[in-house]
């Protein structure tokens, strides 16, 4: 994983293998976001003892602002059985804890408020879980577009099921870092950049089918889009047969009306999806062609 220390990202999947390169990345995150003055509200996992002390923000692989907003009150824990509590389990519940440590931080006079949560390890087992957990996750859109909010979700591979981690990447796919590669929904397209290698591929077809579902979502919606899927392909510099199947089975099982627009696919691409067929619904176009 890359750790992300560009402009802040409204609200960022951060994916990682295993919990150590989780923390190197969050690590940057948090520090970055107490550095421009931001209010942090942090939901993760303590142990059995429930001492935020043994917890890893508060030992030696925080940075030492990350340690001392602990001490001041920037930075403030939330164990996530006492998050569940409050919830109830449901999406109101949680949206109703972000609008209300939201607001709290504005009146309190900090400028912009940031929020970060560890993997929820949700088994996400079937079609009703997903769709709740999209609907919390949306809670944090809501919130972004209106006021000055930064949300970090982590995701780590090592605690989580495959099924959670393909549909956390769908759910994600408008803005995600992933192990090699990445993806952001910006001025109609996706774009997406890094290497899509066989590794990868499993996530990534979560994400491509996440985003073909919210093309169609919006075409839907009355918006006049269409629901084409643009994918900016020009940042990305492998792609493995894996994911180019992956492309494939999502134009092929896409709904009557919808393609799949590829923009400066890599010239291996190309030669992969001609070998495996490519259907009339794969566009490829070169630059701003559609």
């Amino acid at each position: 994983m890359t750790v992300d220390t560009g402009p802040a990202h409204a609200h960022l999947l951060q994916v990682a293998e295993n919990d150590h390169a989780q923390r190197v990345g969050t690590a940057a995150w948090l520090d970055r976001e107490l550095a421009f003055g931001a209010k942090v509200y942090y939901k993760g996992w303590l142990g059995e003892d429930r001492r935020i002390e043994k917890h890893w923000i508060a030992g030696p692989q925080a940075t030492v602002r990350t340690r001392r907003a602990l001490e001041t009150g920037q930075l403030e824990f939330m164990d996530f059985p006492r998050l569940v509590d409050l919830v109830g389990g449901t999406a109101e519940g949680l949206h109703r804890i972000q609008a209300d440590e939201l607001h709290r931080a504005l009146d309190e006079g900090w400028t912009s408020v940031a929020m970060t949560q560890e993997s929820s390890r949700r088994p996400l087992a079937d079609e009703t879980e997903v769709a709740v957990f999209a609907q919390q996750e949306g809670g944090y859109d809501e919130l972004a577009a209106r006021f000055p909010l930064h949300v970090l979700c982590q995701l780590t591979t090592a605690v989580e099921n495959e099924v959670h981690v393909v549909h956390s990447l769908g759910v994600h796919h408008r803005d995600l870092l992933d192990v090699g590669w990445g993806a952001q929904e910006a001025q109609g397209r996706w774009r997406v950049s890094g290497d899509l290698d066989a590794h990868v591929a499993q996530r990534f077809g979560g994400a491509l089918t996440g985003a073909m579902r919210r093309a169609r979502e919006v075409a839907e919606q009355g918006t006049g889009e269409s629901p084409d899927l643009h994918v900016d392909l020009g940042a990305v510099g492998f792609v493995d047969v894996a994911c180019a199947q992956l492309m494939v089975l999502a134009a092929r099982s896409a709904p009557p009306g919808q393609r799949l627009v590829l923009h400066d696919p890599p010239r291996l691409l190309r030669r992969l999806l001609d070998a495996l067929e490519r259907p009339h619904t794969i566009v490829l176009a070169d630059g701003e062609a559609a």
